[in-house]
């Protein structure tokens, strides 16, 4: 029976769907193969790609079969109908394969019906000039059936497929590119927090350093407390990359960057609708940084209503977004920093004890430079030569007078303030 034109039109439309909908190869793949079934009642159908590494032919998506047998087929080139295909590119239409030697029955023998044939169709799945796969079906035939017309129909939808498996490998290459990115970045980072290339060799950061290795592979909460500018948010980032969860997320909140309204819907998420302006879901920077670790900056800033929900956080691990009902368990690592006095923030009523004693289970003080006046000068070097190759300037050298300078100032601003100083020099 040839093919109605309507109907061909409407498996054409369902595979442009299906190919327009989603980049998932097994997916759309899926979807022509049960268009088949509902507009031709196919009784069978595979779609086989080669592997080009291994040379083999394996079935990718079967309609009619069971995961056993499509998991135990695949074909070497040149072998049964499938093989041949794949080998010369040229379609094969199989009038009865039960009087075909040619026929393997690799996906087991079909049941025919009582004065009925089984036909079996396979073209080739070609890209580019050359056969990447196979599209094979069958069905029950009889001397009406134009078997040609029914061939024309599949070449066409085996080139959308081509089109699909062309698609799909370059979405797989830009993932691998941004899998071997990911993985570079992630090296860079680690290697540049590292303990070892951190700047400053007095006796003062020999104990941070000696901290920061003793804390870094456990879970234990983490305080890093010290002025503005002295290098707290250094601290966090190499006790993450130091530490078992390098290739998790590291995620850091600025506390005193956003309101308190804002800053819970940042730290827990919301749900849509929860406030005016939410007009979707948005996931929380615990939930972005789930198997990581989450740095929050200046805790000290965080109001008494969010203190609460940050110490659930950390006493039983779940949290509820804005808005929503769910209760979301969280496992992440959580670091925090604060240049001012919790003690008297406690006294004051503007901190809680309770969650002072949660966050304060490994503290790590860091010195202001007028406590460590021997590590200026590696810092002023260290600044000069990033700053001057930034700006693609040669200097190799700060001048004696303004070594004296550097080392008698008393720097209120810190590390922070020495890096401004040598960049306007610069």
């Amino acid at each position: 029976m040839k093919p109605k034109p309507a109907r061909e039109v409407e498996i054409l439309s369902d595979i442009s769907k299906a190919l327009a909908e989603s980049l998932d190869l097994e997916e759309t793949l899926r979807s022509i193969l049960k268009s088949f079934d509902t507009h031709l009642k196919l009784r069978r159908g595979t779609i086989t790609l080669l592997d080009p590494d291994t040379e083999t032919i394996n079935v990718r998506i079967a309609h009619g079969l069971s995961d056993k047998s499509k998991s135990m087929t695949s074909y070497k080139v040149g072998e049964g109908i499938t093989g041949l295909v794949v080998q010369n590119g040229k379609e094969i239409i199989v009038p009865d394969i039960s009087k075909d030697p040619r026929f393997l029955h690799k996906t087991r023998l079909r049941k025919q019906q009582k004065g009925k044939r089984v036909a079996f169709f396979c073209v080739p799945i070609k890209l580019e000039g050359k056969t990447v796969g196979a599209l094979s079906v069958d069905k029950q035939a009889d001397s009406s059936d134009d078997l040609e017309a029914n061939v024309r129909l599949l070449n066409v939808i085996a080139t959308m497929i081509a089109q699909a498996v062309k698609l799909n490998k370059l979405v797989e290459s830009d993932r691998k590119h941004l899998r071997e990115e990911n993985v570079r970045l992630r090296r860079e980072l680690k290697n540049h927090f590292n303990i070892h290339n951190m700047v400053g060799s007095s006796n003062a950061m020999k104990e941070v350093y000696r901290l920061i290795e003793q804390v870094s592979n456990s879970n234990a909460t983490v305080l890093i407390r010290g002025e503005s500018g002295t290098g707290k948010d250094l601290v966090a980032h190499a006790i993450h990359y130091n530490s078992l969860r390098a290739d998790k997320p590291f995620v850091k909140v600025n506390c005193t960057a956003l309101p308190d309204t804002l800053l819970e819907s940042e730290l827990f998420g919301h749900e849509k609708g929860a406030f005016t302006g939410a007009a979707e879901r948005k996931l929380g920077r615990f939930e972005r940084a789930h198997g990581g670790t989450i740095f929050l900056d200046e805790i000290g800033d965080f109001s008494l209503n969010l203190q609460v929900k940050l110490l659930r956080v950390i006493q039983f691990k779940e949290f509820e977004r804005v808005g929503g009902l769910e209760t979301i368990k969280t496992n992440v690592r959580i670091v925090v920093a604060t240049h001012k006095n919790l003690e008297e923030q406690i006294k004051e009523g503007h901190f809680r004890e309770d969650l002072y004693y949660r966050v304060n289970v490994f503290p790590i003080y860091m010195p202001p430079l007028r406590e460590r006046k021997d590590d200026i000068m590696l810092l002023a070097d260290y600044f000069l030569e990033k700053i001057a190759a930034e700006n693609k300037k040669n200097i190799s050298r700060i001048s004696t007078p303004a070594i004296e300078m550097l080392t008698r100032y008393h720097w209120p601003g810190n590390i922070r303030e020495l890096e401004n100083c040598i960049e306007r020099a610069v």
